[in-house]
């Protein structure tokens, strides 16, 4: 939440609005240039040098600029194309103490996140299973232990785990182990308790104890992470497969590789665009500093600088 925070006061220390929970409608273009952005309650929002859209490659163009002329036809199609890799699956167990792990324990304990898993051949067949649409058998855990490297992220004396599956089918046809009654495939409450159960049994064979301290537990289905997120489409936590033809030079689409879009003004960044997912916000550094470049606001800034000096 602190790091949220440090954020938000970087954009308003210089002189910037954040604004939440509310939705876009489109980006507005006059004259093949994006002029700013019109909201779902009918406010305008005037860009005065350029708009940034932070969504995939479906939602900015048959979306967010539906309809517009200035998109050639096969940059939308393109988008259509776009494809999403497996889904994700998230688990946070609150803790009554510090996990305590079997072989290593000094060294985890310290790690701030662990891969559980039986090995190459583990992540070979979860992979497999999964790409099939099944539940797998022993999926890889990743674990996260926030305080770790933060202390403060728990109570005195307690402790927390945050639990990734990236081996989760969106709509599940089946169970690889043959427990599990995934039903019509969708991901009802029953079944992502049912699927978590089998997570942490598997993770309580390398802590010890975590059954007796486990205070309490939240679980993320895809289609729970997709609709708090649209950008994760079908769970999908890259937002975009990241297979060679749409990473590097293709990422989003090869027709419009990096960030700028065919409408003049309005750059593409996020997840779903070059580099790629992470967590270092590097394709709205780029697409800033293809933005500063611009004429216009090179203009200003040496104007500033004219008058310091």
């Amino acid at each position: 939440m602190r790091l949220v925070e440090a954020l938000v006061g970087i954009v308003t220390d210089a002189g910037g609005l954040l604004r939440t929970g509310t939705a876009v409608n489109r980006v507005v273009v006059q004259g093949g240039r994006a002029t700013g952005v019109l909201l779902a309650d009918g406010e305008q929002v005037r860009a005065r040098e350029a708009v940034l859209a932070s969504v995939t490659p479906q939602a900015l163009y048959s979306g967010l600029l539906a309809g517009e002329p200035a998109v050639p036809v096969a940059v939308r199609e393109a988008a259509q194309r776009f494809r999403y890799g497996r889904g994700d699956m998230q688990i946070h167990l609150a803790l009554s103490e510090p996990p305590r792990w079997r072989e290593n324990s000094e060294q985890l304990a310290r790690t701030a996140i662990v891969h559980v898993t039986p090995g190459l051949d583990g992540v070979r067949a979860a992979v497999a299973e999964a790409d099939r649409s099944l539940l797998p058998a022993h999926p890889t855990i990743v674990c996260g232990q926030p305080a770790a490297l933060d202390p403060t992220r728990v109570p005195p004396g307690g402790g927390a785990l945050w639990i990734q599956l990236q081996e989760t089918p969106f709509r599940p046809v089946g169970d690889s182990a043959g427990v599990i009654d995934v039903g019509a495939g969708e991901w009802t409450a029953e079944l992502k308790e049912r699927y978590a159960d089998r997570v942490v049994e598997q993770l309580g064979r390398h802590i010890d104890g975590l059954d007796g301290i486990t205070l309490g537990r939240a679980v993320l289905s895809p289609a729970d992470l997709q609709a708090a997120n649209p950008n994760l489409v079908d769970g999908d936590p890259y937002a975009g497969s990241c297979r060679l033809d749409q990473f590097l030079l293709w990422r989003p689409l090869a027709r419009t590789p990096g960030h700028r879009t065919p409408v003049e003004r309005l750059w593409h960044i996020g997840a779903s665009t070059h580099p790629g997912p992470g967590l270092a916000g590097a394709s709205g550094l780029l697409a800033a500093r293809d933005v500063l470049a611009g004429p216009g606001v090179a203009d200003r800034v040496r104007g500033v600088l004219r008058r310091i000096r």
